[in-house]
């Protein structure tokens, strides 16, 4: 299974299906004729792209070459050139010596090493690609019975570039720690997956560089495969032996031909591959935004936590309040003024978990594409904007809903008990709606804010979202939540009462609160734009 001259990769492409070499792939890309991968699974699109583009780049500076649309010829030669083998082992998914590499797999110093450490074996390719599976919800592990062999190139990849930290197995060297995350953050123009990878491939080699001067360790002829070489996974790689381009492997791992099929088998790390640590995954990667407010490193790689990419941390990496923006996030030269959609994936990993493959879409129109990305008095309004709308949407929360939620799960009772476990649950649900609706409309508020030319008027328009948002996650919650049938009426009057007496005094310019007086039928009501907008994946 030789990537550079088996067709390995099935292709959907303009004319229907096929399969194709690596190098054949890298072509139909650049002849923008790949509609899409279907062995490719969506937490995995971000890995391989950035491995493409890594792939292409590194290939095209070996060649002397800046154009990505080549012919497969040339991918094949230069992939060649860049292994600077007499075979292609290193581009090959089974190779039987384990003293020669194979594709992202390292050799050994010996069959015996193999024998005697690589004893845990992965049937599938999902078993290697998500280790950590105790919240399987997201993505579930050895679901591919019957893998085809790109299957196994895809969870490779995934592997090697994008794994955290785990009990005795090491992390990448592009994560802030090991128990970190590997964000991929964006601009797309709408555009196919060759012209993202086209575009992409070109951004990354205008970097190059700037990559290869101070503060930078890379080498201009340093190593770019990081699998070719024999690994103990005791000792590691330092930076000034890599291409800005490098591509890491984390893991020891070797597919084998056992009984009719692939498997995979591991063993443990003792060091990374990637001697990186002090640098906090700070390593140049363009995809990842830099947080400038680490309070104990300083500056880190982007961690994302178990809350995914909430509206606060999407409209912090925005305008760049506390981070700075990976270069793939900046808009074109030129582009700063026309519709472009800003995304973002991650895996986020907890202590010994897997907390969640989340992603966000952005959709901003030209207007305010132009107000986001120029530097100016605008971009600096919706900054401000932005911001007073974050902290309101958390004081309505707080100060209204909550108090307004625990009335009600305490049969209106006429002291609230704040600190009462048994209710907790319930009113976490409630805030997990209210903020999921919020969130839902949060931007395509602040981009119509923008065309406003009253900050207050724009504000209040906001308190109306915010307060429709909330009122419907209360009721939610007077139809559903358990409660003492004798009091139930006098619960949901005092409830209402609450919420609306200090929705007011939070909000003094909301004369009234409207709603009706059934309840169920309030609940599918949605006022003032209503708590729907772009695709946040929020917990």
């Amino acid at each position: 299974m030789n990537l550079l001259t088996d067709p390995v990769f099935r292709v959907q492409a303009a004319g229907g299906n096929d399969a194709t070499t690596l190098p054949g792939l890298l072509a139909l890309l650049g002849q923008d004729r790949v509609e899409s991968l279907p062995g490719l699974q969506r937490h995995q699109e971000d890995a391989f792209h950035m491995f493409l583009c890594y792939l292409a780049g590194a290939a095209l500076v070996g060649a002397g070459a800046d154009d990505p649309r080549q012919t497969a010829d040339f991918w094949r030669a230069a992939l060649r050139t860049m292994a600077g083998r007499g075979n292609d082992s290193a581009w090959s998914l089974l190779v039987a010596d384990p003293t020669q590499p194979g594709f992202m797999q390292p050799p050994l110093a010996s069959p015996e090493e193999f024998e005697r450490e690589f004893k845990t074996e992965r049937q599938t390719p999902d078993a290697i690609d998500v280790l950590l599976t105790a919240k399987n919800h997201d993505i579930k592990a050895t679901k591919s019975l019957s893998p085809s062999p790109d299957e196994w190139a895809y969870a490779l990849v995934s592997l090697q570039t994008m794994s955290g930290y785990i009990l005795k197995h090491q992390g990448i060297a592009r994560m802030n720690s090991g128990l970190g995350s590997r964000a991929c953050v964006s601009v797309v123009y709408g555009e196919t997956l060759g012209h993202r990878w086209e575009r992409d491939t070109r951004k990354l080699l205008a970097l190059r560089p700037d990559l290869l001067r101070a503060p930078w360790p890379y080498r201009a002829d340093g190593l770019v495969l990081t699998w070719l070489h024999a690994w103990n996974r005791k000792t590691s790689l330092d930076l000034d032996q890599l291409d800005p381009f490098f591509i890491e492997v984390s893991r020891g791992v070797r597919l084998v031909w056992q009984e009719g099929r692939i498997v995979a088998r591991t063993a443990t790390e003792q060091a990374p591959r990637i001697n990186a640590k002090a640098h906090n995954g700070v390593l140049g990667d363009p995809w990842i935004p830099i947080n400038r407010n680490d309070p104990k490193k300083g500056e880190s790689a982007l961690t994302v936590g178990a809350s995914g990419f909430t509206p606060e941390l999407l409209r912090n990496l925005l305008f760049e309040d506390g981070f700075e923006l990976a270069p793939m996030q900046r808009p074109d030269q030129g582009r700063d003024h026309q519709p472009v959609q800003f995304t973002a994936s991650v895996l986020v990993r907890g202590q010994g978990t897997t907390d969640g493959f989340r992603t966000a879409q952005i959709p901003i129109p030209a207007p305010a594409a132009r107000r986001v990305f120029q530097q100016g008095p605008e971009r600096e309004r919706l900054a401000r904007l932005s911001k007073t709308a974050l902290t309101d949407a958390a004081e309505l929360q707080n100060r209204a809903l909550k108090p307004a939620v625990l009335s009600l799960l305490q049969a209106g009772s006429d002291r609230i008990d704040f600190e009462k476990r048994e209710i907790t649950a319930w009113w976490q649900q409630s805030a997990r709606r209210y903020a999921n609706a919020w969130g839902a409309v949060f931007f395509v508020w602040l981009w119509e804010a923008g065309e406003s030319d009253s900050d207050a008027e724009a504000l209040r328009n906001w308190h109306l979202r915010l307060k429709d948002c909330a009122w419907n996650a209360l009721l939610e919650g007077i139809t559903s939540y358990p409660g003492r049938e004798g009091r139930r009426y006098r619960a949901r009057i005092r409830s209402e009462n609450i919420f609306q007496r200090n929705l007011l005094k939070l909000f003094p310019e909301l004369k009234e609160l409207p709603h009706d007086p059934d309840p169920a039928a309030a609940v599918s009501t949605r006022h003032h734009g209503g708590c729907a907008g772009p695709n946040l994946s929020l917990p």
